[in-house]
């Protein structure tokens, strides 16, 4: 081994190798003019041809008669992603195609059934599972009748399942957060999915991934849909899962929409006192100042920050913490500066006690 460390290697030019007039190349010229006929760029994918021209009942027939071969699943899984998806103005041949009349298609004919069960049947192959979640965060991310859709025919076992496969995937489970964060948004749903342990997989996503800018907002989102039911505060507590949230927030002081969202998960935990003192604890106060402080002129952020304070202002203990930190300063001075935005005015009424208690957020 150590011979083989020490001898140099001299390579060999193709004209000394074939003399003056040799031809010979390194490069094959014909490489840039090849199609991966397993992962064809989508100008080359004849299967969205098939889906624009004859539908969702056309590409749900030529994807049963194949359903053998996983990259075959794969490129009929990435057509009926692109026919629902957004135009971009590449492929001409989704001139001929409706994507709301294609998902109308597939929502009558419950194709979603063959999708999930492409999906179990090759769990092994994370190209098929990627493609699979694409399609059912188009249909999911605008369509009350999709979430139901997908809820009802098993897809919030089958997203928490693959969460718990791919714990080391960040971009399938980005994919995952954000179907689960769209789902959650409907409270039946929201229910449904900790049932399945979603709380689980989210939490670990942000203790495992806090760094991962795009990642940790996924979670966050859905963290902040699951977290609208209090008893999905207590699991949490019970679970000693609170403070991945703050490492989040640690990991990106400066990301003015994630922090925004961060203080939308401080507003639904600070309903229950318990995680109130863990919060307080563990230093949420000198953050939410550094939040307040980070873009004085965003009313966005002024109100989230606002919304995640205004519950602690009823504790005389909390409240004097917060004046260490000159937060009752602040929420007056954004008061000034936005004496026009309701929102600013209203949480800043609550938190400075002009009214005697603040609803549900």
């Amino acid at each position: 081994m150590a011979a083989m460390s020490t001898t140099a290697v001299v390579p060999v030019s193709p004209r000394s190798a074939g003399g003056e007039d040799a031809s010979l190349s390194l490069v094959d010229k014909s490489l840039e003019t090849r199609v991966n006929l397993t992962r064809p760029p989508d100008s080359d994918n004849e299967l969205i041809k098939v889906a624009a021209l004859h539908g969702a009942p056309g590409m749900l027939a030529v994807m049963r008669a194949r359903k053998d071969y996983g990259w075959f699943v794969v490129l009929c899984l990435r057509a009926i992603e692109v026919c629902i998806g957004p135009r971009t103005g590449k492929l001409p041949v989704l001139e001929a195609c409706d994507p709301v009349a294609f998902s109308m298609q597939m929502l009558e004919m419950e194709m979603i059934d063959e999708i999930f069960q492409v999906m179990k049947d090759y769990e092994h192959v994370k190209d098929v599972q990627r493609a699979g979640l694409a399609i059912v965060q188009t249909l999911i991310t605008n369509d009350t009748d999709w979430r139901d859709e997908v809820a009802r025919k098993g897809g919030v076992g089958l997203l928490c399942e693959i969460a718990k496969q791919r714990r080391n995937s960040p971009n399938v489970l980005c994919q995952v957060m954000t179907c689960i964060s769209y789902l959650a948004a409907e409270d039946y749903i929201e229910v449904m999915l900790c049932q399945h342990n979603a709380l689980e997989h989210v939490v670990y996503v942000l203790g495992q991934y806090p760094k991962n800018k795009e990642l940790a907002m996924c979670a966050a989102l859905a963290l902040l849909n699951l977290t609208v039911c209090e008893p999905h505060i207590e699991e949490l507590m019970d679970k000693d899962s609170i403070t991945p949230v703050l490492e989040v927030y640690d990991a990106h002081p400066s990301n003015v929409d994630l922090i925004v969202v961060l203080c939308g998960i401080f507003a639904n935990f600070s309903v229950k006192h318990e995680v109130q003192h863990v919060l307080v604890r563990e230093g949420l106060f000198p953050r939410l100042r550094d939040a307040m402080l980070l873009d004085p002129g965003n009313v966005v952020l002024q109100v989230a920050c606002l919304k995640a304070l205004v519950n602690y202002s009823t504790s005389a203990d909390f409240y004097m913490k917060m004046e260490q930190e000159g937060i009752p300063t602040l929420v007056g001075q954004v008061m000034v500066d936005h004496p026009h935005d309701p929102g600013v005015q209203r949480y800043g009424n609550y938190y400075l006690g002009q009214h005697t208690s603040c609803p549900i957020l």
